[in-house]
C-alpha cells in the first residue's frame, strides 16, 4: 500500500509505519430514577492523531522527495529553457534527498507560527488506486527528537496532531427593563474593509508559500499564485520580488 503524508506544502519522505486516529467520545451517561443509566448522545470531540515520523541523514531508495513537484517542474523547464543541462541539475537539486535538519525546521516554525496546518493523507494500492484520504486542519501539540544508536544517524520524530476547527466570539449585550427583565442582543460583527492587494513585493527572504499566506492572510492558495508568476519551486527566495496575487 503506498501512503502519502503532507503536513501543509511539506511532504514526509517517508510515511509512518503505524498511526492512530483517535475520535473522542462526547457522549454522557446518566442515571435516572427508576429507568437506570441512559447515554445522552453528543457531538464528537477533536480528533487526535499520532504517529511516529522517520527523518533519514542517509539518501535511502524508499525514501520520496519528489514532493510531487519534479515531473511538473521538468515539463515547465522544457518549456521554457529548451532543455539546458545545467538548470535541469539546478532545478532537480531542489527536489533531491534533504536530511533531518531541513524536516525538523519546517516542524519546529510551524509549530512556532500558532497557526493550524493541513493535514492531508493520500492511501493508494500498489497499483496507485486511491482507497480513501484523510485532510483536515490540525495543530502540533507535542512532539520529541528522539536519536537511538540502533536507527544510526537518523531522527525519529513522534508527533502529537490535534484537530483545528475555526471559531469566533461574539458579543452580547444585555439590558434590563424597568421591572427588571433581562434581554440579551448579539452584536453583529463589523464588516472588514481588509482588501487583499493584486501585487506584493516581497521586503524579507520567504519562500512562495509563507510570502502568499503573509499578503493575503491565509485566503489565497498559493499553488494558484505560483502557477500565475510561473514560479516552479515554492522554496526558491523571493526577496524584493513582485508578486502577482490575482
Amino acid at each position: 500500500m503506498a501512503y502519502y503524508f503532507y503536513l501543509d506544502d511539506m511532504m514526509l519522505p517517508i510515511p509512518p509505519a503505524k498511526m492512530d486516529i483517535r475520535i473522542k467520545n462526547k457522549n454522557k451517561t446518566v442515571n435516572l430514577i427508576n429507568e437506570g443509566e441512559i447515554n445522552i448522545i453528543k457531538t464528537e470531540g477533536l480528533k487526535e492523531i499520532s504517529f511516529e515520523l522517520l527523518l533519514p541523514n542517509s539518501n535511502y531508495p524508499f525514501a520520496d522527495y519528489s514532493q510531487s513537484d519534479t515531473e511538473i517542474g521538468v515539463s515547465a523547464f522544457n518549456n521554457l529553457f529548451g532543455g539546458s543541462i545545467g538548470i535541469l541539475g539546478n532545478l532537480l537539486n531542489e527536489y533531491s534527498f534533504k536530511g533531518a535538519e531541513h524536516y525538523l525546521e519546517k516542524i519546529k516554525i510551524a509549530k512556532e507560527s500558532k497557526q493550524p496546518l493541513r493535514l492531508i493523507i493520500m492511501r493508494m494500492t500498489p497499483s496507485f488506486e486511491v482507497l480513501f484520504d484523510t485532510n483536515l486542519l490540525v495543530t502540533i501539540e507535542n512532539y520529541s527528537i528522539r536519536e537511538d544508536a540502533k536507527n544510526g544517524f537518523d531522527v525519529v520524530v513522534p508527533l502529537q496532531l490535534k484537530e483545528y476547527k475555526y471559531y469566533s466570539t461574539k458579543e452580547v449585550e444585555v439590558k434590563t427593563d424597568e421591572n427588571g427583565k433581562e434581554t440579551y442582543t448579539i452584536k453583529e460583527n463589523r464588516p472588514t474593509d481588509k482588501i487583499t492587494p493584486s501585487v506584493w513585493k516581497v521586503t524579507k527572504e520567504k519562500s512562495v508559500y509563507e510570502a502568499v499566506k503573509l499578503a493575503s492572510g491565509g485566503s489565497l492558495n498559493w499553488r494558484s499564485v505560483m502557477n500565475l508568476n510561473k514560479m516552479y519551486n515554492p522554496s526558491t527566495p523571493t526577496l524584493k520580488e513582485v508578486l502577482k496575487l490575482e
